[in-house]
Parts: structure tokens; sequence; C-alpha cells
């Protein structure tokens, strides 16, 4: 019902996914239709889109909501995608053949009140409305009506709805289309892979290759040897469990920043030196940043450094060196320069092995962790991809994944998965594809070095898989999967509600396709007062006749369908009414006399339930006394009785069961008891009509009479009393208050 202002944005904007033809598109239009309906013959796609085809000026249709709607423009000139619009578009071509030649449609014309007008739009300008033609709403569904007896309040008090039809105060804009970016201030600092200034953060050293240095008899480093058989291999036991020498770094009190030395820890402490030959020794002190001679050897100890990502640099005398395993693999050189394969020794932190093996605790995947992919505010947003993002990226091994050279291991798909995990926006987070990037490396990865005679390939396999792992947990892992978010994820509200707000960044969650009206259909559009949004629309309260804005339920020209004028005047449940002027209709008086509704306007022991045991149950449309020896009991409804009109009352009684002797009289009002009238004797179960009997007449102003419009409302009592000392079950029904013959 209603009339139909559809999903219009105030923007010049056109979705660049659009082109000629489409068929089907979900989205907003940036221009009002010239033609709505709600007639369901026409609220499916080929029934639309065959009224379209009649009908020239028809360039585009639409449906959705039980609406169908025409355009005078094509789908790609008007409409913007939107993807939980309820609205689908199409262009005209995509309408089906009409095969009925017989029958001809002519183009609309705007009904009264459809004029064209000018509305301030809050983006700034104006926009001019076109012509709109609307339907009228359906009839009312037939029923059955009680109408008022008391006329005269329902006449002093009658209104009926009749308002002009709605507008849109302000168009608005359209959703965020590509959502909220990824926050990049307030995260949380990412550790290195080490901290040389702490002294406990110790680490095992590793070749480029990820061959671990061990420590041999005397002064000497050199890689781990391989096994010779499979006995050794065993006897080493587990590779990740093999125990390395633990390192750390120690600031010498006279070296330049970021220059440390390394040292061997155990009972004694030993230092790595470098000779001036480019060898490797321990030693057992410091030299500094100055070499000394020390066992015919010239030596210096104060010249190593390590990166963010665990990397070993040395430096001496403001000179790089490049330190790795030698060639033949049975030894560590010092090569003058920095190696343009980025190939160093790295620190492997036992710390980090340590931390690996906790577990830790399940996070929101969208708005915490250390690089969320959306917000906290609003609450409970999603990260999509968003329109026209590129597609999955992933570029093997490599420095993009946070390290500089690549490990000769078979991490190639392990890698590639990491980069999809990166692109990931509705189920990859920054720890997770961390996560699952160390689980695949380590398994997948490393599994086809699981023999005694690739030992030390499969532990340093092992090594290089963490300590690529932690590489890609460094900030540059996170520039790298902040690069991802912002080149395909934007953040969105979840379901159907779309992200409204201002540059500024005051951004809410707002259901557009519900019933808000100062969203209705697109961010801040405004329908006018009295009118409702309906699925997105700007419509009616109630219902539609013409240009006007009707409720056919009361409307005295539009009762129960559009154009059906009362008379009278006088409009009731869409039905059409003739009250007689300043006078008590008498009708029935009771109210659920026949207690078809259960206890529904009667009470109970308003006198007083003065018996042993027992009650009273309002059960299968009946009052049901039980009464155990001498007592009373009674029940008590209002009695709806016009001014000076005579009465009569009746009603039935009957026994149950027991045997004990009971009685019935009511009253009305004050008035007094009528006579006792005797329940059937014990095993005599059939039904006693009693009545009809005249009732009392009131008048306005009687102390026991209420006026209650222009009718009086007035207390009515039945008294059962039982005598012996017996158990007696008596019913009362049928409870019959009518005018007098």
């Amino acid at each position: 019902m209603g009339f139909l202002h559809v999903l219009v944005v105030a923007l010049p904007l056109v979705s660049p996914s659009l082109a000629a033809d489409v068929c089907g598109a979900s989205g907003i239009s940036l221009q009002l239709p010239y033609f709505t309906t709600i007639k369901s013959s026409l609220n499916y796609a080929s029934a639309c889109g065959t009224h379209c085809i009649g009908d020239s000026k028809c360039q585009s249709y639409a449906v959705g909501n039980g609406f169908c709607l025409h355009f005078t423009k094509a789908t790609s000139k008007i409409v913007k995608t939107i993807s939980f619009s309820p609205f689908k578009f199409y262009d005209r071509i995509c309408a089906p053949v009409k095969v009925n030649s017989a029958t001809s449609t002519t183009s609309p014309t705007a009904t009264s009140g459809g004029d064209t007008s000018t509305i301030t739009i809050d983006v700034g300008g104006v926009i001019t409305t076109p012509n709109i033609q609307t339907t009228d709403s359906p009839p009312l569904p037939s029923s059955d009506v009680v109408f008022p007896t008391s006329d005269k309040s329902f006449t002093v008090t009658y209104t009926y709805e009749d308002d002009p039809l709605p507008t849109v105060v302000s168009l608005g804009t359209p959703p965020l289309e590509k959502g909220l970016p990824a926050p990049t201030t307030g995260l949380p600092d990412l550790p290195c892979v080490i901290d040389p200034t702490n002294t406990e953060d110790q680490f095992n050293i590793l070749g480029s290759n990820f061959v671990p240095l061990v420590s041999q008899a005397g002064n000497k480093l050199q890689p781990l040897p391989a096994p010779t058989s499979e006995a050794q291999a065993k006897a080493m036991g587990a590779p990740d469990d093999y125990v390395l020498p633990a390192f750390f770094f120690q600031k010498p009190a006279s070296a330049p920043a970021g220059i440390y030395d390394i040292v061997l820890s155990g009972k004694t402490l030993q230092y790595v030196a470098k000779t001036s030959q480019g060898g490797l020794v321990l030693t057992t002190s410091s030299t500094g940043t100055t070499p000394v001679r020390r066992n015919g050897q010239t030596i210096v100890t104060s010249i190593f450094g390590v990166d963010c990502k665990g990397r070993l640099t040395v430096t001496q005398n403001g000179s790089p060196y490049t330190w790795d395993i030698s060639a033949d693999g049975t030894t560590t050189t010092f090569t003058a320069g920095k190696a343009a394969s980025n190939r160093t020794m790295v620190a492997y932190s036992l710390q980090k092995k340590a931390a690996t093996k906790r577990k830790f605790r399940k996070r929101n995947m969208y708005t915490t962790g250390q690089a969320p992919r959306c917000p906290n505010s609003p609450p409970d947003l999603v990260a999509k991809v968003f329109p026209g993002a590129r597609g999955l990226n992933p570029n093997g091994c490599g420095p993009a994944n946070g390290i500089d050279f690549v490990p000769d291991f078979s991490f190639g798909s392990c890698c590639n998965g990491h980069d999809n995990c990166y692109d990931n926006c509705e189920q990859g987070t920054f720890e997770s594809c961390n996560d699952d990037f160390h689980s695949c490396m380590r398994g997948s990865g490393c599994a086809y070095l699981d023999h005694w005679y690739s030992y030390v390939g499969h532990l340093a396999c092992l090594k290089a898989a963490d300590f690529y792992a932690w590489a890609v947990g460094t900030s540059s892992g996170r520039d790298a999967f902040h690069s991802a978010t912002k080149e395909r994820c934007g953040c969105y509200c979840n379901g159907s509600q779309g992200l409204c707000g201002r540059a500024d960044g005051d951004y809410q969650c707002t259901s557009m396709f519900g019933t808000d009206v100062n969203n209705c259909g697109a961010c801040g559009r405004t329908c006018s007062p009295k009118a409702k949004c309906a699925g997105g629309s700007c419509a009616c309260m109630n219902d539609q006749c013409g240009d006007r804005c009707v409720d056919l339920r009361t409307h005295p020209s539009n009762c129960g369908s559009c154009g059906n004028k009362c008379s009278t005047g006088y409009c009731f449940e869409g039905q059409c009414y003739d009250p007689p002027p300043d006078k008590c209709v008498p009708m029935q008086g009771f109210t659920n006399g026949d207690f078809s509704q259960g206890g529904n306007a009667w009470s109970q022991c308003s006198l007083g339930c003065n018996f042993f045991g027992g009650g009273i149950d309002f059960v299968d449309q009946d009052a049901y006394f039980s009464l155990n020896g001498p007592g009373s009991a009674d029940i008590i409804t209002t009695a709806k009785m016009c001014p000076g009109q005579a009465y009569e009352v009746s009603f039935s009684i009957r026994r149950s069961s027991g045997n004990n002797n009971c009685d019935v009289k009511y009253k009305f009002g004050n008035r007094g008891w009528s006579q006792s009238y005797s329940f059937p004797g014990a095993g005599n179960y059939g039904t006693k009509n009693l009545g009809p009997y005249n009732a009392p007449v009131f008048q306005k102003g009687d102390s026991d009479a209420t006026v209650n419009g222009l009718s009086l409302d007035v207390a009515f009592t039945a008294q059962v009393t039982c005598t012996g000392s017996n158990v007696a079950w008596v019913v009362l029904d049928d409870f019959d208050l009518v005018p007098a013959q």
C-alpha cells in the first residue's frame, strides 16, 4: 500500500560495473520512476517487463518489495549497484516478447497531485522530481463487524485520515560502496625477532641455509655435521628437539649504536670473534671494536648487529661484511661487502620458539588482533571484497612476504596460500594466516626431508619454517597484510544494513530497506511527515486512494475500498455506519454470557466463597461450581443496559454430580436478590432452563449504575448456595439479557 518514492540518490555517480542491456542488477536508482504499481499481477519481472514494452516511454523497469516500477532512462544511466537492495533493475530489452497483439497499452498519465515539485537536497543544490503515477490500495477483505453501541460517543470522537501523498524531503546519498578502511593507527607494537638489548633473549645461530652452528672441541663453531648412519641419526634424536648452543647479545661500553658482542652461554662465557683472515673463533672476553692479538691471531668481537627480522649483520670500522656458511658447508666465512642476495647468518629466537607452542585466545576475526581488518566503530563490521577490487595475487616466496631471501625448501605452495589468505577478506586474519603458513611449512613444506640421511636438511627446514613465520609476523608482514586489505577489502555492516555517515568518519550501520523514515532507501533519505518507510520506499501510513493518503477502515468517502462513499458520513472498520442519533441502542447486555471465552468478563467470590473445599472453574464453556458441605459462592459480571429500557434475563442450570441440595439466585446492582431456584436433585443431570424473568429498569443517576457513553454499566451477581453436608458439582450457563418484548 501507499505511494512510492523508490531508491533515488542525488549523485551524478554511475556504477562502472553496469553497461548496456542490464538484466537483473540489484541496486538503487538515481532517478524517480514515472510509473509505480503494487498490483500483484505486475510485481514480478516478466509481467512488469511486458507492461514496460507496451509503453514507449519506458526504457528500464524494476521489481521488488511488491512493486513494479518504470523509468525513462536505461539502467546503466540511473542505477548504482548495491548488493543488498531488494530491487532488481532491467533494461527494456530484457522484457519478454508480448504475444497478445489484441491488447494495447497506452502511456499512463499522472494522477492529480503528481505535479512537478522542487526538493532541496542535503548534499547541496536542488533536484526536480518528475510526474509520478500511482495506483490505489486494494479493498479491505470482507469481515463481520460489530458496530459501536455508544453512538454519541462515537460521533463526538470520530476522525479519519486524509492527507497528501508522501514526498521525499531529502533524497540522501548511497551507502559507502567500498566500505570503511582498516585502522592503521593505535595498533599494538610488533616486536622484532630478537631484542639485542635483552640478554635473556637467547638464540641459535643459523646459516642462510638454516643449518645451525654447533660448538666443537676447543674454541671453534661450525655447521652441524650430517649423521653418517641411521643409528647415528636416531641417537641424535628428533631434529626439532636437537639441543643447539644458545647465544645472546651483549653491549660493549665503547661500541657505537647497533654494535654488539655475541656471547655463547655456558659455565664459561665465550665470545664470537672474527679473525683478520675472515675466520671464526671463540674467545674468553670482549675485544671491543678494536682488534687485539690472542693465541697468535688478530681478532675482534664487537662487530655484530641484528635487524628486526633476525638477520645478523657484521660491521668493522664502518665497513659491512657478509657472514655465512662456506660453500662446502664445513665452516663459516666473513666476506667484505654486503651480498647482493641478502643471504646472511640469522638469529633463531628461543623465546619465540617457546611462545609458538602456547595456545592463543580466540579473537574477533575482524576488529581485534595485531592487524584488524575493520575498526571497532560502528560495532560488528565484517570485511568483504569491495566492488572492482583486484583478484587474488599470490607471488610465491619472496620479499613481499616479509623476508629478503628465499629459503631453499619446498615452501612455494605455502607461500602462495599465505598470500591468498592475506587477500581473503572474509576469513583471513593476520594471526591465523601466519599460523596456517607456519603449520604448512613445518608440515608439507618439510615432510619430504624427514629421512635419516637428510637429518640436517630436515632440521634446517624446520628452523627455516619457524624463522620465516616469525619474519612475516613483524611490522613488515603487517605492512603486507595492510596492503592486501587496502587493495581488496572494505568493512561493511552485517546483513542488509548500509554504512551511512559523513566524510569525517562518523558512520553508522543503517537499515535503509526497513521502516526508518529518515533513511528510507538511501542514507539520509527523509520522508515527509505522516508517511512511513515500507521496504525502503516512502509510502502512506495506511492506504492510498488517488492522490490522497487515507485509512480504508475509517474514511467516509473511501470506506473499505477506494471510492465507496458512505451517505451517513461515517465509516467504521471498513463498513458504512448509520448510528441512531443521541440514542442508546439496546442489545445483548451480557459479554460472554455463554462462557465460550472461558471466564473472560467474569470474576468470582465478590461476596465471599464460604464453603469447605472445592472452587469455581470456567471450563468446557460453563461456570462450574464444586462445593463440599454447606456454603455459598458467587460469580459477577457487568451488564450493559440502556437507561429506561426494560430487559429480560434467562440462564440455565444443571447438576454435574453429587447429592447435596443447592440453589441459585441473582441480582442487578443493589436491587435485591431474586427468588432462589433449586438445581435438579441427585441423579438428575439434565439441563434446567430458567427465565425469561423481568430485570430491574435503571436510569441515569441511579447509584448502582455507571454511565458509559449512552449506556449504563450495572453489576450482575449470581450466587450458588448449598445447605447439606454432602458434596455437589453444579453448573451455570447461557446467561442472556435482552430487551423485553
